[in-house]
């Protein structure tokens, strides 16, 4: 495993190593280091989301503080389904990532090999874009928050005209505060924001592993799909003696075509199997939160004040932006298998013999229909699908407002 492990330290895909080593999820460590990041994580995400549920208890009797309280509370639930997914399904991340080492290794033209490095390289470029535009959210957020905060205690102290209830809607950041009647303010506010502060940097770390896993994958997937369209395009010219397992060129690309879209088909239904319960937890969280987010803003926004809005509008995009950049990379899965099967129908099958032809037209029954990422075995991950989620959003959203 030694090798693996130097391919991708020496790879575009060194991003994706560094990460999934910093949250026990790369499987060629050892289990007592993978086990030991694991308890870490889980006792301070498991920490974070028993406060919240506190809170909530605590505060049960106020619809609007409840309301405000419910999307941090999602929050947590969708970063700790997160980590479980992916320690749950480690031997299915370990399958992928050996499918793609296997692949670089294997013998193949220099032009697949030129198209599978270009989506690499799009792949990381996207990575780190991801990373500093989610750092660069979460770092604007807490700065927002803790000016807020600042000014409304400030302004709560010297008039004393804001009630406890309304501070804390105010003081309300992503891990959200905790109500004032289980702790007090003025002496443990501190360690407090210390443990929530390291929780949301572990929330955001692992929210960032689990995309950067699923951008490499879905770049690595798209390069195989170009491979095999240049393959096929060039299915009657292309002559490579590594190979060519018989003298009649086009009977040996198709055969070579038909295995690799076989690979493609597996390792597809891999990442089904990786990222679907992950993504169906996530988006249907998601869905609810939207919903409350558009409800505090027009509601309780109101008569909270400027800055609450500008913070919950901020977090509202964040979910948006996160909801369309999964369906995006579905998207391009759809997209990049149907133009397999526009290769194959462009391909200059009547110059090929009948029995490359019979194969041919088993590659086109194979291709016609595009492969798709599935949430939960059961919506594919679509700019459909993201259409579907905004007006699912807008629908509970409207069942909030006649309440």
């Amino acid at each position: 495993m030694h090798d693996i492990d130097q391919f991708f330290q020496d790879s575009d895909y060194n991003i994706l190593r560094v990460l999934l080593g910093a949250v026990g999820l790369w499987p060629f460590h050892t289990r007592n280091r993978r086990y030991t990041i694991y308890i870490v994580i889980m006792l301070l995400l498991g920490s974070a989301l028993l406060f919240q549920l506190l809170d909530i208890i605590a505060i049960r009797n106020d619809f609007f503080a409840v309301i405000n309280t419910i999307p941090f509370i999602l929050h947590f639930i969708i970063v700790i389904n997160k980590a479980i997914c992916s320690i749950y399904k480690l031997p299915q991340i370990k399958i992928l990532l050996i499918m793609m080492y296997e692949y670089r290794i294997s013998p193949k033209s220099d032009e697949e090999t030129k198209l599978q490095n270009l989506h690499s390289q799009y792949g990381r470029k996207l990575s780190y874009t991801y990373m500093g535009c989610l750092i660069g959210f979460y770092a604007l957020y807490y700065l927002i928050d803790t000016l807020s905060v600042r000014t409304i205690r400030t302004k709560y102290n010297e008039t004393e005209e804001l009630s406890n209830k309304t501070l804390h809607y105010q003081i309300s950041g992503i891990s959200s505060s905790i109500n004032s009647t289980l702790v007090d303010e003025d002496t443990e506010s501190l360690p407090i924001f210390i443990h929530f502060f390291m929780c949301d940097c572990v929330a955001i770390i692992l929210i960032i592993v689990s995309d950067v896993l699923y951008v490499t994958v879905t770049e690595y997937c798209c390069g195989l799909f170009a491979a095999l369209r240049y393959r096929l395009e060039f299915a009657l010219i292309f002559d490579n003696n590594e190979l060519t397992i018989t003298e009649d060129k086009s009977y040996s690309n198709i055969v070579y075509s038909i295995r690799r879209h076989i690979e493609s088909i597996q390792f597809v239904t891999n990442m089904e199997s990786v990222l679907s319960l992950n993504l169906f937890v996530q988006t249907g969280s998601f869905v609810l939160i939207i919903a409350l987010l558009v409800y505090e803003v027009t509601n309780i926004g109101i008569f909270m004040g400027r800055s609450y809005i500008v913070k919950a509008v901020a977090y509202l995009n964040f979910v948006l932006i996160n909801v369309f950049f999964e369906n995006w990379l579905g998207q391009k899965i759809i997209d990049s298998s149907e133009k397999v099967f526009e290769s194959v129908y462009n391909a200059e099958w009547y110059s090929m013999p009948i029995i490359t032809r019979k194969l041919l037209i088993m590659l086109m029954m194979k291709t016609e229909k595009p492969l798709m990422l599935k949430m939960g075995k059961l919506f594919e991950l679509s700019f459909a699908t993201f259409n579907t989620i905004l007006r699912t959003s807008s629908s509970y959203f409207m069942l909030l407002q006649s309440l």
